[in-house]
This record gives structure tokens, C-alpha cells and sequence, in this order.
């Protein structure tokens, strides 16, 4: 049963690295969103863009996302499989 949880995770793994995620915001003329992007925010635009359904405690945030721009954010899937997601937060 280990080894196949191990196996779907590097297989979501896979899926989740060739993936983008866009998340609409408020912000203001700098940049500056009003508020922040929290991994449960990432969790659930990756679920309802992609049906792609991760845990938000395994995104890695340091910290909520408060800018507009591209980044990559980790989601570590299992204790050897990590995932890059990308996020776009953009101003709507």
C-alpha cells in the first residue's frame, strides 16, 4: 500500500508541475492586493480549476501571497515527492 501511495503521489506530482493556476484579486494601482492569497486559497482554486483536490497543510507557504505576479509554491505530496505548482495572481 506504500508503494502505491508513493506512486500516485509522483503521478499527481506530474500533473501538478505542468500546471498553472490563476487567481483573481482586488489590488490596488501598485500591485498591492487588498487582503492576501493563503494556501487554502491556492487548494481551492486548484481544485475548482483543474480537479485537482490537495490538502492545504501540504502547500508550502511561508507566507500569504500579497502581490500580483507569477510564482511557483511547493506541495509536498509525500515525504519524497514534491510538487511545483504555478500560481498567477492577477488583478480582476
Amino acid at each position: 500500500l506504500e508503494g502505491y501511495a508513493e506512486y500516485y503521489s509522483a503521478e499527481l506530482a506530474e500533473k501538478i508541475n505542468a500546471t498553472e493556476v490563476v487567481i483573481k484579486t482586488k489590488a490596488g494601482e501598485n500591485g498591492k492586493i487588498f487582503g492576501s492569497i493563503t494556501s487554502k486559497d491556492i487548494a481551492d482554486a486548484l481544485k475548482e480549476q483543474k480537479k485537482i483536490t490537495v490538502d492545504k497543510k501540504k502547500i508550502q507557504l511561508d507566507n500569504p501571497i500579497k502581490g500580483i505576479g507569477e510564482m511557483t509554491v511547493n506541495i509536498k505530496l509525500y515525504p519524497e515527492v514534491t510538487a511545483k505548482l504555478k500560481v498567477s495572481v492577477i488583478a480582476q
